[in-house]
């Protein structure tokens, strides 16, 4: 009579042995597969960020009101857009079309300042258009790893310039006097060199 073979312990060590490479290689696949994912949602994360400071710093030169404001102490006025080599901030400036749903008491001009703290860009503005002293700003982080902005305006004359209002502008004119164009370049330490050219209206 023929009886039935059963496996020998050779048999089953190799089928131990086969059973554990592929589970070996499953399971770099699946990590493989988990980090690729986590990477592709840390750079939409980081692409998000970008575009929405870009953004920011888009609309706020394409709303660019003709406003200055009074400066925080004595009876001096700021230009509507401001700036200043020796200053800390990277530019200030105002800015039209400040949604009002609530209805507060208050104007549609608000003022915006950006500035570059610890390779971080970061934008402050006031719940009044002529601050004070007693008025504290709202500070925003936009955007980490900066290594450098810069920021050119171009004149009536179509030049470049880096200081806002240009040398030499009367009085009022220079308060109220807006640049033809805007253009901003932001370098990254992991995106490399960014570059908006934005068109001032009016």
């Amino acid at each position: 009579m023929n009886r039935n073979r059963g496996f020998t312990l050779l048999e089953i060590l190799v089928a131990i042995a086969i059973l554990a490479i592929i589970s070996v290689m499953a399971y770099r696949s699946v990590s493989e597969a988990r980090v690729s994912v986590e990477n592709a949602g840390g750079h939409m994360d980081r692409l998000k960020e970008v575009q929405l400071a870009m953004n920011l710093l888009t609309g706020d030169f394409r709303t660019l009101a003709p406003r200055p404001i009074r400066e925080p102490i004595g009876d001096g006025f700021r230009a509507a857009l401001r700036r200043d080599p020796n200053a800390v901030t990277l530019v200030e400036l105002s800015r039209a079309g400040w949604p009002n749903g609530a209805g507060a008491p208050r104007g549609t001009v608000q003022r915006v300042s950006y500035r570059l703290e610890e390779r971080t860009l970061i934008r402050d503005y006031w719940n009044v258009t002529d601050p004070t002293l007693a008025n504290v700003p709202v500070t925003r982080r936009l955007l980490n790893q900066v290594e450098r902005i810069e920021i050119r305006y171009m004149n009536s004359g179509r030049e470049w310039v880096t200081q806002w209002p240009p040398l030499g502008s009367p009085g009022d004119t220079g308060f109220r006097s807006r640049p033809m164009a805007v253009e901003i370049t932001i370098v990254l330490t992991d995106y490399g060199e960014l570059k908006r050219l934005i068109e001032v209206p009016g």
